[in-house]
């Protein structure tokens, strides 16, 4: 784990040493409190029934089965005890206690362009006694690779800084120059080149995803350009800043044997009222690779 995560004020001394300072005050009011989230791969044994993990299988209470999309058993992404990560909440974003579970598209034939795409993720929150949790089988139908090798997790409070090409940065202009050395100041603030994290700023491969949550959410097709020029699409462009980052996962081939299409990343998003009533059954799920 590295332990060498930059507050605010390195960050801006950051800004200061790279000419960027007349950006600071717009950059400042963007950063966000993040969770990273660092694998350690383990025995299923040797993972507590309801403990945080990545992989393997999922401890869900007794009266729920394994979820499906399409009839077909989906891959068990992730548990996150909130509990655990309580302390690193800097926000207090999250519920206090319960567990969030992440499943995803077996197939992986659903990327979140596509209002069709609604059912292909699954997150369910459990709030209730460890008591009432189970391990589940994997199913005899899910495919070996489907799987995952399973995880144990730690966490640390980190700091984020949008993608420039995110949606939240629209209307600020860098030139060439600027916007090189606005990369160089992320990559210095990144932890490694496999980032899994909870909350925090997305770590994009095509683009920002705010606007194609809000359209695709709205029943707006987005694998294409129809949706972006709706003639409803710059109204509810507005709606951007009210998407959050829930849960960002890599492709952990090495610790997890998990590849999401050619190395991308799954992203979890939620709307700050979803998250405020922990209504998470209407996160939004988008796949992106390279």
């Amino acid at each position: 784990m590295r332990k060498n995560i930059m507050d605010v004020k390195e960050i801006k001394e950051l800004f200061d040493r790279n000419g960027l300072s007349k950006f600071w005050n717009i950059a400042e009011s963007k950063i966000k409190n993040a969770i990273n989230v660092y694998l350690e791969k383990a025995y299923e044994n040797d993972i507590f029934i309801g403990q945080s993990k990545i992989g393997g299988c999922p401890d869900l209470p007794k009266e729920i089965d394994w979820f499906k999309f399409k009839e077909k058993p989906m891959s068990f992404v992730a548990q996150i005890n909130l509990a655990e990560i309580k302390a690193f909440d800097l926000d207090n974003k999250l519920p206090n206690e319960g567990i969030l579970y992440f499943f995803y598209d077996a197939e992986q034939s659903t990327w979140g362009f596509d209002p069709k795409d609604k059912d292909c993720s699954k997150v369910y929150f459990y709030k209730g006694s460890l008591e009432n949790l189970e391990r589940k089988k994997r199913p005899a139908d899910l495919e070996d690779y489907h799987g995952f090798y399973s995880c144990k997790l730690n966490f640390q409070n980190t700091f984020n800084l949008p993608d420039y090409f995110s949606n939240l940065m629209e209307g600020i202009e860098m030139n060439e120059d600027d916007t090189e050395k606005y990369f160089k100041i992320k990559e210095e603030i990144k932890q490694g080149e496999i980032i899994n994290k909870i909350l925090g700023h997305s770590d994009n491969i095509q683009g920002g995803m705010e606007l194609e949550c809000e359209l695709v959410t709205n029943g707006l097709y987005c694998g294409n350009q129809s949706g972006y020029d709706d003639s409803n699409a710059a109204d509810l462009a507005k709606n951007v800043d009210s998407w959050n980052l829930l849960f960002q996962i890599d492709s952990n081939e090495d610790e997890a044997g998990m590849m999401w299409g050619d190395c991308g990343r799954l992203y979890f998003w939620i709307k700050d009222d979803d998250l405020r009533k922990e209504k998470f059954e209407n996160t939004w799920l988008i796949l992106q690779c390279c």
